[in-house]
């Protein structure tokens, strides 16, 4: 059975679809697993990286908004 960050990692990638970025709302996703936001962060921070290829913004105020997006990494 996958843990809640798994869960929470697969959420984000399906919102992302065919789009480079995505916002998500930190409150409303943990409302919706029904977790801490500092769960949401952990994923964030963990699995949402550059070196995975993300970039993220951090957009306090408005529920704290954070916008993924996707990057090439050219080697």
């Amino acid at each position: 059975m996958a843990n809640i960050s798994d869960i929470i990692e697969q959420f984000i990638l399906k919102s992302l679809g065919e789009d480079d970025s995505v916002d998500i709302s930190r409150n409303e996703l943990a409302n919706f697993f029904s977790c801490a936001p500092s769960q949401i962060n952990y994923v964030l921070e963990t699995r949402f990286t550059v070196d995975r290829g993300f970039v993220k913004e951090s957009r306090r105020g408005g529920g704290g908004f954070i916008k993924i997006s996707k990057i090439n990494i050219k080697i």
